[in-house]
């Protein structure tokens, strides 16, 4: 065999050895693509699992949300149902209702006795009180703004509050509101509505409150 035989015949050789080579690196390379994809697709499907699950909770909550919702409303319903009405001038307050009357309207200036005209205002007010709220405690609040006492002759605003709410007490109790359920109470000028600044502002403090309340806390042998 000449050098030249034995030259093509190592240079085949090698070639074939490189092509084999590069053959192995192929399949390296396709084992690792496909390795990667695989994990790709698992990563993927784990993703979607839990992405089903975020779904499904969150279905759920909504369902339970709008449960919710409904049982709110009609609580809200059964609430509003309930509510009481109240006459026409009152206030609905915890446990029952309120109105208020300008002190004007029943007294003169420094009086403690009704005026003549007063017992139309009353009047509605006893209807109320003995018929709608003929089972609650009636509570009667002279109130009175920050001016002093000076001709009068009450020794205070408390006294003069106090004299008003009893004055409004012996009417209704003499016009058929029973006299268990009444208290007078007199506050003078220490729950003002606003602040005494001014004529009118005063004069919105000058008042009788009257309250209507549930009888819930037994005193005095009530």
């Amino acid at each position: 065999m000449n050098r030249a035989s034995k030259f093509v015949i190592v240079t085949s050789a090698l070639c074939l050895m490189s092509v084999i080579a590069g053959c192995n690196d192929g399949k390296q390379k396709v084992a690792m693509l496909e390795e990667s994809n695989q994990q790709l697709m698992d990563d993927l499907n784990n993703a979607r699992a839990e992405l089903d699950a975020l779904r499904q909770a969150n279905d759920e909550c909504q369902r339970s949300l709008t449960a919710a919702t409904g049982e709110a409303n009609q609580l809200r319903g059964q609430l509003a149902s309930k509510q009481e009405q109240v006459p026409a001038g009152w206030t609905a307050v915890p446990g029952g209702a309120m109105i208020a009357i300008e002190g004007s309207v029943l007294f003169d200036s420094g009086k403690a006795r009704l005026r003549s005209g007063a017992s139309s205002t009353l009047g509605n007010v006893a209807k109320a009180l003995s018929g709608q709220y003929a089972d609650k405690d009636i509570l009667v609040f002279g109130h009175t703004d920050d001016q002093p006492i000076q001709k009068s002759g009450w020794k205070d605003n408390y006294e003069l509050s106090a004299e008003r709410a009893l004055s409004v007490v012996r009417w209704l109790s003499d016009h058929g509101v029973s006299p268990s359920h009444l208290v007078a109470c007199g506050c003078g000028e220490h729950r003002p509505r606003v602040p005494n600044t001014s004529s009118s502002n005063r004069q919105k403090n000058r008042r009788v409150e009257i309250f209507a309340l549930d009888a819930e806390v037994k005193t005095a042998s009530r």
